[in-house]
């Protein structure tokens, strides 16, 4: 797991489990979504990776125009490779909606989860279990 921001910072490494939840803000300026798709591949090797494997992005989507274009290169790879991908964002999706517009995104859940946490977590289980189905087919 990591947080991107102006920069991007690993929290969770492979295999490591959070005794508890913790909450970051984000009050960088900008988000480097290539910086931060590079950080988790590498360490997961989802693109080149088998079996069941989920992308979570929770953020806005109010990318840079360069960040736009390369995470519409990541997430269209993803596709290619079966990775599904979920988005969970902080309003009602249109930023992100923007970024995946062009990508053929059978893959791609975006999950407006603003209920209480029991109803957000069924929401949210249920979409991952949804972009899975389609990544895999």
């Amino acid at each position: 797991m990591v947080y991107y921001g102006n920069s991007v910072f690993p929290s969770l490494h492979p295999g490591q489990h959070l005794d508890r939840v913790y909450t970051y803000k984000a009050n960088d300026g900008t988000e480097e979504f290539d910086t931060a798709f590079r950080a988790l591949d590498g360490s997961l090797s989802l693109l080149q990776g088998s079996g069941a494997r989920l992308l979570v992005i929770a953020s806005d989507g109010k990318y840079r125009t360069d960040q736009v274009d390369r995470a519409r290169h990541w997430l269209t790879q993803c596709g290619l490779a079966g990775v599904a991908v979920l988005w969970l964002p902080y309003d009602m999706g249109g930023s992100a909606k923007n970024v995946i517009t062009p990508i053929p995104n059978n893959h791609i859940s975006i999950v407006h989860a603003t209920m209480s946490p029991a109803g957000a977590a069924t929401t949210i289980g249920r979409a991952a279990a949804t972009a899975l189905t389609r990544a895999s087919q």
